[in-house]
């Protein structure tokens, strides 16, 4: 018989998951897969699970939000684990599972990956780490890991709003923003920056506009947007019009694709990888790892 390790965490989205496990699982083993649970305690225990354990199975599938599925592309490609996987998003916003169109009923999404319909998706490598679909920092960035859990499960997305009020309070924005250049095969650039985003993704937060039209998570290439500070009216008048249109016809916007590229900023930038806190670095050396990880996605 098969074998398939379901990981979740048991406290995204007000602990949907624990509500739907039995049917689940059911799921599963009507599909002809001997099942083992594993329900995460902490911060990074998928990685050194799936790491460790994930070669012992034929189907991984991981349960919670963006954070869980950075850590089961993490912990494959940090086990170079090279099985299938599946993802059932029950987090607040879940970016990644909106850019693939997998269902959020999580009995609906189950049944779909016992389809067994799997498509080889790009993820990025960042300083010898990995990430599932985005490396950012600067303004917005940080909403998803500093609005508290308690405050999502009450308030869903609303929160994020809540929360990301903050980032055009006028001392906010100084601290987000800096001296930043930028290495990649076609060009160099430095300016400040208020905004970085590089990864595979159709909206971050659950906003389209702070992805570069033409995102994919299939083209063996990194979506790559960066945002510069304003420095007068003018150029608040500009980000106001981006943010509202997505009109990128701007000085403003600096976007394009890349494979590798070298990020370099006068000071440390706090990093977001898949939403959660990726640490604090002057330096980022990012690329793509195309068709690392061989998803279920709807036939």
């Amino acid at each position: 018989m098969k074998k398939l390790l379901f990981t979740y965490n048991p406290n995204s989205g007000k602990g949907a998951v624990k509500a739907a496990l039995s049917d689940i699982i059911s799921t599963f083993t009507t599909g002809g897969y001997d099942v083992m649970v594993h329900p995460t305690c902490c911060a990074g225990d998928a990685i050194d699970f799936i790491s460790q354990r994930g070669r012992d199975f034929d189907l991984i599938v991981s349960s919670g939000g963006d954070g869980m599925l950075h850590e089961l592309a993490y912990g494959m490609s940090a086990g170079k684990v090279d099985c299938p996987c599946g993802y059932i998003p029950s987090g607040t916003v879940n970016d990644f599972a909106s850019s693939l169109n997998i269902p959020k009923d999580m009995q609906k999404c189950a049944a779909m990956i016992m389809q067994e319909h799997f498509q080889p998706v790009d993820l990025g490598r960042f300083n010898g780490g990995y990430f599932a679909y985005i490396s950012a920092f600067g303004w917005f960035t940080d909403v998803s890991y500093v609005t508290p859990q308690k405050t999502k499960n009450v308030l869903g997305s609303f929160a994020y709003f809540l929360q990301g009020l903050r980032s055009f309070e006028p001392r906010y924005l100084k601290e987000n923003s800096g001296r930043v250049r930028i290495t990649w095969e076609h060009g160099v650039i430095e300016d400040d920056f208020i905004y970085c985003m590089i990864g595979n993704t159709h909206s971050v937060g659950g906003m389209k506009n702070l992805v570069p039209d033409g995102a994919s998570l299939t083209d063996g290439m990194l979506d790559c947007m960066f945002v510069k500070s304003p420095k007068n009216l003018a150029d608040l008048d500009e980000l106001n019009r981006f943010m509202l249109t997505h009109d990128t016809d701007t000085d403003m916007i600096v976007s394009f694709k890349s494979a590798r590229l070298r990020v370099s900023c006068q000071k440390p930038f706090r990093w977001t990888l898949d939403g959660e806190d990726g640490g604090q670095y002057t330096t980022a050396e990012i690329e793509v790892v195309p068709g690392a990880l061989n998803i279920a996605v709807p036939v």
